[in-house]
């Protein structure tokens, strides 16, 4: 049995389909083009920072004493390695230190108090960032005072696409 429609196209509620002419008018091709398109004011738009990378700047924190070994470039941003290395100044211990990473959805990734307050403090660990940013150090003394550095790294999309 074949069945011919003879009236306009209806939903199963009886009404007209209103987007009818669009739907014949726009291919699937034609939707993947418009997809691909840049859209009008993006391009040459700046990457802004977060607001908790602003407030960190803000601060401007003395980065004496404070050493970090951040790669500039890597692959990915699952396990990037960081060495921090802090000197107290004189007279002064190490009494807490905290890694920031600003553009995580949870910027605060390390928080270290210690047991016992040291002159010197060095430590390694793997950081799993949310794209291209500065880590940030932060570094309390015995006396309340705080010091912070901070390292840029560039993530980049792995270069093996072929499964090599």
């Amino acid at each position: 049995m074949h069945l011919r429609q003879t009236t306009s196209p209806t939903d199963c509620f009886g009404a007209t389909d209103a987007l009818q002419p669009v739907r014949s008018a726009l291919t699937r091709r034609h939707a993947l083009a418009l997809a691909l398109l840049p859209l009008p004011g993006l391009a040459g738009a700046q990457v802004t920072e977060s607001a908790v990378a602003v407030a960190l700047k803000q601060r401007r924190l003395k980065s004496d004493g404070i050493q970090i070994d951040f790669p500039p470039l890597a692959d990915t941003g699952n396990a990037v390695p960081l060495q921090v290395d802090i000197t107290a100044p004189a007279g002064l211990q190490v009494v807490a230190i905290e890694v920031i990473l600003p553009e995580n959805p949870n910027p605060s990734v390390v928080k270290l108090r210690l047991t016992a307050p040291l002159a010197r403090y060095t430590f390694t660990t793997r950081l799993r960032l949310a794209g291209s940013q500065d880590a940030w150090v932060i570094a309390s003394y015995s006396d309340g005072s705080q010091r912070g550095a901070f390292a840029p790294t560039l993530i980049t999309s792995s270069a093996c696409f072929d499964g090599t």
